[in-house]
């Protein structure tokens, strides 16, 4: 099974944000460092444009960005059956 996020953010190695990856590339979460943080930002667009020219780059990123984001999901659809319970309970 896949592991549960921290609570209420994101914990060291954590990715903070997939917006650049489909359009309308906009970020749909805000956030604020409760503690010192070492973060790497990259140019989505210039990122982007690198998968167009190399494919196995794109094929790459979008495989581990895609198990990131299924992990979020069920962690998500874990917490919701949690919340709401199950139908029949």
């Amino acid at each position: 099974p896949p592991r549960p996020p921290p609570p209420g953010g994101a914990g060291r190695g954590e990715i903070v944000g997939c917006a650049w990856l489909v359009p309308p590339y906009r970020w749909h979460f805000t956030g604020r460092a409760v503690e010192l943080v070492r973060a790497i930002q990259f140019d989505g667009a210039c990122l982007r444009g690198k998968c167009l020219d190399d494919p196995r780059l794109g094929y790459e990123l979008m495989s581990r960005f895609a198990q990131v984001l299924i992990e979020r999901l069920q962690w998500t659809r874990l917490r919701l059956l949690d919340l709401y319970g199950r139908d029949g309970d």
